[in-house]
């Protein structure tokens, strides 16, 4: 009998046993017998490593281990709000933006509520609404992979409880527009909470992309931009995400919800002085930028039909299924990810590494295709 299952059945919400089982993202330990060295190409990390001043200030705060973190992270409120203009009082903070987005489940979802989304998308978005008991209206992107905004607006009748949209969006890297993100605004409607997930926030500004804190002053109803220092700010292992809110009334849901201490000391004294040293953070994106056009580049010499992208990875069409190719791929010690289901189930998703790491899946690819 298996003794982890035996006498424990019932024990689960309706809402929680309805999920896939947990598996997580694959790393380097769930590939026995890959060929090394590996290359994780799945996660949208940076290739770069912090700035020596985060590694200096980690080293420092870590002599305060002992003491628990300031439960509001007041410093890093105050340097968000110096550079955001957004009152420290509608700052809430995370363990990374995924944890804000399961956040906003308990927060602002139940039963009988609906939620809008796009789809593909961050799958956390869903997860999030299931387990609070809403229903999920997933509306397919655009054929560039952006969020297709008047198929969403034409989904919030009746008004929804929430619509989450991405810029750029995860996993397809497209970005809205300006015309695109002004229709979203205005056409919300004024009791819907719109959250918008900027994850890759610096790298769809530094590829044109609308200001989305700008353009969100003309809205009356309530808002939720997400971001993060997890891609640009080199930070993914420390895990600190932020939201910036419209009004007290959904930071202070989250911070409800929320665990006392969910962003430890060495994250926030991290983030702190990664914001403090943007000179660093700055060369880092253009790297990435330059390097996800080079990839960009080589895709298409091999034949590929990237699709566009604003953020640190690339989605591209393969003639073989994405797990196929994933599969192949992860047996050579290169990991990527599949984009999703129908009809993305011939794509896949691959994170911009160093120059070494796009040479190795461009070589790659053009043998297995």
């Amino acid at each position: 009998m298996d003794q982890s299952r035996s006498g424990a059945a019932g024990v689960l919400r309706r809402a929680v046993a309805a999920l896939p089982p947990y598996r997580g993202p694959q790393i380097e330990e769930d590939l026995p017998g890959a060929a090394g060295p590996f290359r994780r190409m799945s996660l949208n990390e940076s290739p770069d490593p912090p700035s020596p001043k985060v590694i200096a200030a980690v080293q420092a705060a870590v002599a305060g281990a002992n003491r628990y973190p300031d439960p509001q992270a007041r410093a890093l409120a105050a340097a968000i709000s110096d550079r955001t203009g957004v009152p420290v009082s509608r700052i809430v903070f995370g363990n990374g933006s995924h944890e804000l987005i399961m956040l906003s489940g308990p927060a602002f979802m139940e039963a009988g509520t609906r939620i809008v989304v796009p789809n593909p998308s961050f799958q956390p978005y869903q997860s999030a609404a299931k387990i609070a008991g809403a229903e999920v209206v997933a509306v397919p992107v655009d054929a560039d992979g952006a969020n297709d905004v008047d198929a969403m607006l034409a989904a919030c009748a009746p008004a929804p409880r929430m619509v989450i949209a991405a810029t750029p969006n995860n996993p397809t890297g497209a970005l809205l527009t300006q015309s695109a993100l002004d229709r979203l605004i205005a056409g919300v409607p004024e009791a819907t909470l719109l959250v918008i997930d900027e994850a890759y926030y610096e790298f769809g500004r530094l590829a044109g992309g609308p200001d989305v804190l700008r353009a969100l002053k003309t809205r009356k109803g309530p808002w939720l931009v997400l971001r993060t220092f997890s891609k640009a700010y080199n930070l993914a292992g420390l895990r600190v995400g932020y939201g910036l809110a419209s009004h007290d009334e959904v930071a202070e849901g989250i911070q409800r919800v929320r665990g006392v201490f969910n962003v430890n000391r060495l994250a926030q004294a991290a983030a702190l002085a990664a914001l403090g040293d943007e000179p660093y953070a700055q060369a880092s994106q253009k790297r990435t930028a330059a390097e996800r056009d080079r990839l960009v580049a080589g895709l298409k010499a091999i034949g590929l039909a990237p699709l566009p992208s604003a953020a640190n990875f690339v989605a591209v069409r393969t003639p073989k299924p994405a797990a196929e190719v994933v599969g192949s791929l992860a047996r050579r010690g290169i990991m990527i990810v599949p984009v999703g289901g129908p009809p993305y189930d011939y794509h896949i998703r691959i994170t911009v590494g160093s120059a070494e790491d796009t040479d190795a899946v461009l070589a790659t690819l053009k043998a297995l295709l």
